[in-house]
């Protein structure tokens, strides 16, 4: 029975598992929302973690936060499960402020190595586990004022356009032809070597 759900297939089918597992759980958390109290408190976890990154990265780059909550309310167009409330949103750190909650990605790829590292077995504990993983993941996610915020930034719009040079530069080449198109003539060039010996 173990080898169905992935734990006899080595750390391949595990990993398997409990990304099947957090997708599962982000299904639910999807489904609840028909619900708002059960929505609630299922992402409850996500969202606190959710605005702690931008109470936090508020305090840190000077964005002096006045309030915080979690107490979910209903909306115009839809729910708000929490907000955090800044004195000093200026040009130089509301990008990093509205993107804050990415950071949760770090720390649910943490979760993730850290359980696989001890050779988990089904039960109690992953069920809480991959459950804190989908709320990292649903916590991670920026909302629309968290864009909005974001771009009103010229840091932001600096390092997207760095971004697209950088891809430009590293996978289009200057003369016209992409990079990928090299990597295969260079990989005819070894393979007829090959072919000689």
């Amino acid at each position: 029975m173990s080898h169905v759900w992935g734990m006899g297939a080595g750390d391949h089918g595990l990993s398997f598992a409990y990304l099947v597992g957090t997708a599962g759980m982000l299904w639910v958390m999807n489904q609840a929302r028909r619900s708002f109290w059960l929505f609630s408190l299922l992402v409850l976890p996500g969202t606190l973690c959710h605005e702690l990154c931008h109470w936090m990265v508020g305090k840190l780059l000077n964005g002096r936060p006045v309030h915080f909550t979690v107490f979910p309310k209903r909306a115009e167009r839809g729910l708000v499960l929490g907000s955090v409330a800044l004195s000093n949103l200026r040009w130089y750190n509301a990008f990093f402020i509205g993107f804050a909650p990415l950071l949760l990605l770090g720390a649910a790829y943490g979760l993730f190595a850290w359980r696989l590292g001890g050779h988990p077995g089904l039960g109690w504990k992953e069920a809480g586990a991959v459950f804190v993983l989908a709320n990292l993941l649903f916590g991670a996610m920026p909302s629309w004022q968290d864009l909005r915020i974001a771009a009103r930034s010229p840091i932001g719009w600096f390092l997207l356009a760095g971004a697209l040079v950088y891809g430009w530069m590293r996978f289009v080449k200057p003369g016209g032809g992409s990079v990928r198109s090299e990597i295969m003539h260079s990989s005819h060039k070894f393979l007829s070597l090959d072919r000689r010996v």
